[in-house]
C-alpha cells in the first residue's frame, strides 16, 4: 500500500501516463490512419508526449492547486445546537 504522500508523487506520472497515451493514439490516428505502422507510430509518439508533459506536469500541477486554493472559499462552520446567530 502506499502512503498518502506517496500517492502524492506517484499521481502526476501515472496521469500523465494515462493521457499522454490515450492522446498520442487519437493523434496518431487521426493524422495516420488506422492501418500499417500504426502501433510503431503511436509508441514512438507517445514516448514524445510522454517526454514532453511529465516536465510540464511535475511544473504545472503545484501551480494549479496553488492557484485553486487561493480561489476556493472554506464553507461556514456548522452551527452548534445552542449557536445565536
Amino acid at each position: 500500500m502506499l502512503t498518502p504522500r506517496q500517492a502524492q508523487f506517484a499521481f502526476v506520472p501515472l496521469m500523465v501516463t494515462v493521457m499522454s497515451g490515450v492522446i498520442s493514439l487519437a493523434m496518431t490516428v487521426l493524422h495516420a490512419g488506422p492501418g500499417p505502422g500504426l502501433l510503431q507510430a503511436w509508441l514512438a509518439n507517445w514516448a514524445l508526449a510522454f517526454v514532453i508533459a511529465l516536465p510540464v506536469a511535475w511544473v504545472t500541477v503545484p501551480a494549479v492547486r496553488t492557484l485553486l486554493s487561493r480561489l476556493t472559499s472554506q464553507p461556514p462552520a456548522a452551527r452548534e445546537l445552542g449557536d445565536m446567530g
